[in-house]
């Protein structure tokens, strides 16, 4: 193969490995992202649960204080009934101590549904609280793998980025800066192999006449479409095999 196209190509896979670690680096701050909703998320949760348990709590309180009042007011007319002197206000008694029992009634039953209520959330809070700690060291230890590899990306590519420079160095600068306006309006990749009969950048298809030429490999063809240089090599052939 003509040793302009094996050195373009060369370069090219130097760049598609900066564009790979490069792509990767953007999606960490994402990946973080969707971590840290999910955490939140759980928190959310957690916290929605220990809402609702703080405001049975208060319900609860409110009915025993109450349950309390009416015990006290039982107990008060129980001994005035010892020292009313008509039976007017005997009988009146009577009726302010059978309503305040049915209260009583009514407040026990419901005290014992909120405290059913309460055990219930408390074991809600628990089970969460399990999830949330678990979802915190989840997002911990993904987070901190995250951040190792951008290091190791952003290292890799100054390596990549050095290579380059060497690369470059050793190519006709006519052809480098076709080849770099080629890869400024492709997304980066201006070189690319010939698939069975298509392009390996837009995959179309291209004509028998122009794989043959490329076959040979002593001049520089382009996809008619995207423009992109192309490259025959033989399925399983190493760039450096005849």
């Amino acid at each position: 193969m003509n040793q302009a196209l094996v050195k373009l190509y060369r370069l090219q896979n130097i760049d598609r490995e900066i564009l790979e670690r490069e792509s990767m680096i953007k999606e960490i701050p994402l990946k973080t992202k969707e971590l840290e909703s999910q955490f939140k998320a759980k928190k959310e949760i957690l916290e929605e649960i220990r809402q609702r348990l703080t405001e049975n709590k208060n319900m609860e309180s409110g009915a025993d204080k109450k349950l309390q009042e009416s015990r006290l007011a039982i107990a008060k007319y129980k001994k005035q009934l010892l020292i009313v002197k008509t039976n007017k206000e005997y009988s009146a008694l009577l009726m302010e101590i059978s309503r305040e029992e049915k209260k009583v009634e009514v407040l026990e039953e419901e005290i014992i549904a909120l405290l059913d209520k309460i055990e219930g959330i408390e074991e809600e809070e628990r089970e969460e609280k399990m999830e949330v700690e678990k979802t915190e060291k989840n997002y911990l230890e993904k987070k901190e793998k995250l951040e190792g590899s951008r290091a190791r990306f952003l290292s890799e590519i100054g390596d990549k980025k050095i290579e380059r420079e060497k690369a470059i160095a050793d190519i006709d600068s006519n052809l480098l800066k076709r080849y770099e306006k080629i890869r400024y309006f492709r997304d980066g990749i201006a070189v690319v192999r010939i698939i069975g009969e298509n392009c390996g950048g837009c995959f179309t298809t291209i004509p028998p006449q122009v794989i043959n030429e490329a076959k040979k490999g002593d001049k520089i063809l382009t996809c008619e479409n995207c423009g992109r240089i192309l490259v025959y090599i033989e399925e399983g052939k190493d760039i450096n095999e005849g």
